[in-house]
């Protein structure tokens, strides 16, 4: 085997660029757009919008039960309230009724009116209304409406309330019904 020519190998490359040595110089190396760290940051910052556009998404869900819940608990205590004040004004038909049967006797008649007056005025006032009482007092355009002027002899009586001809009520601090009054003008001599 000494004598014998050595065996010359021969390989096929097959590999594409190979043959077309050109197509390195033609191959496009994609770039990085940003840094690594940059990427990163990206990457965490739109986690942590969709993390926050989910959140944002269960507290509407969250924000409409607690809204129907509340408008619902409302309308329930709304008709409770309703119910105790009717229930209470019943009291006042009963006795109205009783005065209607008992309307021959002109003065039980008379009294059992005044009888639901002061009882009809005490359940107001258990509700918190309370009647106003600008009689003799100054003209007070936050608590009565002025619907005439009166002449009156005494300079004192000048813009004091003289007549009542509807009672004013208020709740508290603020005011049901403005009282219709009549005041005082002074007309000197």
């Amino acid at each position: 085997m000494d004598d014998k020519e050595p065996v010359q190998f021969q390989v096929a490359d097959r590999r594409f660029w190979v043959k077309d040595e050109g197509v390195f110089d033609r191959a496009e190396i994609p770039e990085k757009k940003f840094p690594s760290y940059v990427e990163e940051l990206k990457g965490r910052t739109e986690l942590a919008e969709q993390k926050l556009k989910e959140k944002l998404k269960k507290l509407e869900e969250d924000n409409d039960v607690f809204r129907e819940r509340l408008t619902r608990e409302t309308e329930k205590r709304l008709q409770r309230e309703k119910r105790k004040l009717v229930i209470g004004l019943l009291d006042v038909v009963d006795n109205l009724e009783r005065a209607l049967k008992a309307g021959e006797d002109a003065v039980a008649l008379k009294e059992g009116i005044r009888l639901n007056l002061d009882l009809f005025v005490s359940k107001l006032k258990s509700e918190g209304i309370e009647p106003l009482d600008p009689l003799n007092q100054p003209y007070n355009p936050h608590e009565a409406e002025a619907v005439g002027m009166v002449p009156v002899d005494k300079p004192e009586l000048d813009h004091v309330v003289v007549e009542v001809l509807e009672k004013g009520y208020r709740a508290g601090e603020q005011l049901v019904r403005p009282a219709r009054v009549r005041v005082g003008q002074y007309r000197g001599n």
